[in-house]
């Protein structure tokens, strides 16, 4: 299961969810700024200890930007390697 922690208007994000989707890969998306996902977010910002995204969470992976990769096609190659 993938989801990706994004907002709306983020180029990135959406950059990222383009490429997912040209490669028929589902996910979830989870909307930082929606008040039903606040309490996930803030511990998926707690434990990744960024506070940008998208984040992505792979199964019980999380890739976080400038952490985990510097690019989106950085996170899109290791959310493909990560999956099960």
């Amino acid at each position: 299961m993938i989801e990706v922690y994004s907002m709306q208007n983020c180029p990135y994000c959406e950059e990222l969810k383009g490429l997912l989707k040209g490669e028929d890969i589902e996910f979830t998306e989870v909307d930082i700024n929606d008040p039903a996902n606040k309490e996930e977010s803030d511990m998926v910002f707690k434990i990744t200890k960024v506070d940008s995204v998208p984040i992505v969470k792979v199964g019980k992976q999380l890739l976080a930007p400038d952490v985990s990769f510097t690019s989106i096609k950085d996170a899109f190659d290791l959310t493909k390697r990560f999956m099960v």
